[in-house]
């Protein structure tokens, strides 16, 4: 099953059907990657990040190491990491899956009646709210199969325990039983916490009575010889594709920097705006970072890149620089052009240069300078467009170029890892190149 409201919005996303198997115990990992790729999503075991599930209210931010882990304690997830797939399993639970459809964070929830109640649903917007900045009103919802009011009768002790408190007004007096109306419920957390009812889909299916398509706890009680698997349990699963593409925004500023220097320091990818084109940018001190970058670019890996730094003091780690050639480079830098000087031998390798020179520049780009501070590392400075294809200032025209692009093969293909969309940017070109290795300045592009 997979959810309509969340159709072409760059994510993974969908609920097992038992036909896949159980998603729990020796064949669980093996058995969600199998229906992952049913979703055309080729992943592996150690993208995924599972919940513990002790029907509570404890949600975790996932991190870069908590890949391929199960997460002690926890009901929920929230992901911004592309490449991560969250995992909750479910046999009559309600999974809710969540999408930030603009500042691009899922979140996974395990919906028993006990975690509802704790109030996980709350306490999943507010934590997305504060370490995301998400909007409500933005966030899309899927809530996926679960038994239902017209099969969910109650225990007596829970019965007891509920029945003087708020959540009785989900009680159904029916056939001498009560029965709870976990849908409700849902919604009515989801509804209170902000989130429109237009943006969320309810598939509307339960389980006890569609228990040969989704495993139902309930059902397996009272037939103990329905399932041949022991444990049976289904799951919903939600992630972040590559590319993604996060909007450039004034308010949000810091929040950026911060999510593009974790995302440089992971080894990826991003296209971003410069002071004259959109920018393919990686630490050019990491191998194979760059390497990646090569493959998507489609450059050859004998022609060189060129180099951003910070100022001239960091250029002078890796170049000669004359007296005469620093008061020139002051004149031009920070600014649009690029020098091809002699390289130094340095203890810090830059990768994708020629072995002789490197092409330098400082941008004059508040956004990319504040990077390269943050970063404390030169970054690559070449053009955000397949080789072969012009250099562009429109995020239209970056976005179609690699949005279609396969995955990488051999040496060629992929996708930046992130988008920043700045929109089109001012009428400009790519920077003037000059030769500073020989006595007179040498102009290779204007």
């Amino acid at each position: 099953m997979q959810f309509k409201i969340f159709k072409n919005r760059n994510i993974v996303q969908g609920i097992s059907e038992s036909k896949f198997g159980s998603m729990v115990g020796k064949r669980g990992d093996k058995n969600a990657i199998k229906f992952l790729k049913s979703l055309d999503c080729k992943t592996n075991i150690k993208n995924l990040i599972w919940t513990e599930q002790v029907f509570g209210s404890m949600i975790n931010i996932c991190k870069d190491a908590d890949s391929g882990r199960t997460i002690k304690g926890a009901d929920g997830l929230i992901s911004d990491i592309p490449g991560q797939i969250l995992a909750i399993v479910s046999a009559d639970c309600v999974p809710i899956l969540l999408f930030d459809q603009k500042n691009k964070a899922v979140a996974a929830l395990h919906g028993s009646r006990s975690s509802l109640i704790k109030g996980i649903v709350r306490r999943t917007i507010s934590k997305m709210v504060l370490s995301f900045h998400s909007q409500p009103e933005e966030i899309l919802v899927a809530i996926g199969p679960h038994i239902r009011k017209c099969h969910y009768w109650l225990e007596k002790q829970t019965y007891q325990n509920l029945k003087n408190t708020k959540f009785k007004k989900y009680f159904i007096s029916k056939n001498k039983k009560i029965y709870f109306d976990l849908t409700k419920l849902s919604f009515d957390e989801l509804l209170d916490s902000g989130i429109k009812r237009k943006n969320i889909e309810d598939c509307q299916v339960c389980t006890f009575y569609h228990f040969k398509k989704y495993f139902s706890a309930r059902k397996e009680k009272e037939n103990p010889k329905i399932y041949s698997e022991r444990n049976p349990r289904f799951a919903g699963f939600i992630g972040l594709k590559t590319p993604q593409v996060l909007e450039f925004s004034v308010q949000k500023f810091n929040f950026l920097i911060q999510k593009v220097v974790e995302s440089i320091k992971r080894g990826e990818i991003l296209a971003l705006p410069t002071d004259t084109v959109y920018g393919l940018v990686a630490d050019a001190a990491n191998k194979k970072a760059v390497g990646k970058l090569f493959k998507i670019k489609k450059r050859p890996f004998k022609k060189p890149i060129p180099i951003f730094v910070k100022n001239i003091k960091t250029a002078k780690r890796f170049v000669w620089i004359g007296k005469e050639q620093e008061k020139f480079l002051k004149s031009v830098w920070p600014g649009k052009v690029t020098a091809v000087l002699k390289r130094k031998k340095n203890k810090i390798k830059l990768y994708g240069v020629d072995e002789k020179t490197i092409a330098l520049r400082i941008p004059n780009y508040r956004f990319l300078n504040i990077l390269l501070k943050k970063l404390n590392h030169p970054l690559t400075g070449t053009s955000a467009n397949i080789s072969g294809k012009p250099a562009s200032i429109k995020i239209k025209e970056i976005i179609s170029q690699f949005e279609n692009q396969p995955p990488a093969r051999n040496n060629n293909g992929g996708q930046p890892d992130l988008i920043i969309d700045a929109g089109d940017l001012k009428k400009s070109r790519p920077s003037t190149v000059i030769d500073l290795t020989g006595e007179k300045i040498k102009i290779l592009r204007k």
